[in-house]
């Protein structure tokens, strides 16, 4: 009996992509298949056609539109693509992998193919989305997924990474690392935080907006699960709001720290957590100190020893690792979001970067000195946790 020469990741990369992609198709196919039931004016075919449309969208592909350009990225639709892609890695891998690389690529490679041909399948006159777009999101997306979902077989993120030898070796890199993650958290929820307080500040006007669009049942499904998918891409508007740049939203128009300049909005109810028009009160500069505390937080969170002049050094890098990441994901967060004004939405893709980067790294350096203090103390303390004060003791009669 001859044993095959099959490399033992093939089939299970192979599996992943196509089943993965068959997944994501259903799901957008159901989603889309809601709005047919209120409005049956497309066939079974269109209805299918728009499906593969929707998750090349999902992707990052855009859309074209009687030559009306929408490329913005609902990137709750990206992070649920990244799941699922994660979720079936899982399911098609019964075992530890060792040809980790070679999983991915083949996962990435055969899922893009498949974004590519359906893009081409799906163009029309009318409608179209870009082949090259979609492959490239396709590619990102399910590589991703795949090797998130290889490290979570193989016993999670941090032991998989704990068998590089360059990384496991890398004490301070692992801090490093570490740190920016706590200063990207803390960035990310302080914006979450006020775009959750906005929009219960403004939920009146959110109800009013619903029952004007008054979407029905399936209607109704569609607009709440299409809300959900956009908030990541509102939060990270935010996050830009807190840096300084702010965000637009139609040409000649602005959201930031010193007001809110707006005309006509799309009436999607969770714009109404926009502040009304006008100046903000004085006070409202005070929330530009956040993203400087997300940097202090990063360096604080380094959890190495050495010297305060290498703490401070150390927790800029972290700093600045944290402000380049959300200064990625700002830039990926807006686009274009129909004709006209709508061509200019969310927050420039370069500024909040730059911002990010110099603010959070001066408060990783803030960070990284105070906590030198924190970390040789606990060092020295015999729990291993910092005393913050010494406990007065009386000389001895000896």
């Amino acid at each position: 009996m001859t044993q095959s020469n099959e490399p033992t990741y093939l089939r299970p990369a192979l599996r992943t992509a196509l089943v993965s992609a068959f997944l994501g198709l259903v799901l957008t196919c159901v989603f889309v298949g809601l709005v047919w039931l209120n409005d049956r004016s497309e066939s079974f075919v269109g209805v299918l056609s728009s499906g593969g449309r929707a998750w090349l969208v999902s992707h990052g592909s855009g859309i074209i539109v009687d030559k009306v350009a929408v490329n913005a990225v609902p990137l709750g639709a990206v992070a649920l693509a990244v799941g699922l892609v994660v979720w079936v890695a899982g399911r098609c891998l019964d075992e530890p992998l060792e040809e980790i690389g070679p999983f991915i690529v083949v996962t990435a490679g055969t899922y893009g193919t498949i974004a590519a041909l359906l893009s081409v399948a799906t163009n029309s006159d009318g409608v179209s989305t870009n082949m090259v777009r979609s492959a490239i999101g396709a590619v990102l997306v399910s590589g991703l997924g795949a090797a998130l979902g290889v490290a979570r077989n193989n016993g999670g993120l941090k032991a998989l990474l704990l068998t590089s030898t360059w990384f496991s070796e890398k004490t301070k890199v692992r801090a490093i690392i570490a740190a920016a993650c706590a200063g990207i958290l803390a960035l990310l929820g302080a914006s979450l935080a006020l775009f959750v307080v906005m929009f219960v500040l403004h939920v009146d006007r959110a109800s009013d907006l619903w029952a004007a669009l008054d979407p029905g049942a399936a209607g109704g499904f569609v607009l709440a699960a299409g809300s959900v998918l956009v908030i990541p891409n509102l939060v990270l508007w935010t996050a830009s709001v807190l840096l300084g740049p702010g965000f637009a939203l139609g040409t000649n128009t602005s959201v930031d720290l010193t007001g809110a300049h707006l005309g006509a909005v799309p009436g999607l109810p969770l714009l109404a957590a926009l502040p009304g028009p006008g100046e903000f009160p004085g006070w409202i500069f005070t929330l530009g100190l956040l993203p400087l505390l997300a940097g202090v937080i990063a360096g604080w969170r380094l959890k190495v020893f050495g010297g305060i002049l290498q703490r401070i050094g150390l927790g800029i890098v972290a700093g600045a690792l944290a402000g380049l990441a959300c200064g990625a994901l700002i830039a990926v967060s807006g686009g274009a979001l129909g004709p006209g004004r709508m061509a200019v939405a969310g927050p420039p893709q370069v500024m909040p970067a730059l911002v990010a980067i110099g603010v959070l790294a001066l408060g990783g350096a803030i960070g990284g000195g105070l906590g030198h203090y924190r970390v040789d103390r606990a060092h020295n303390s015999p729990t291993g946790r910092p005393r913050l004060w010494r406990r007065y003791k009386s000389p001895s009669v000896d």
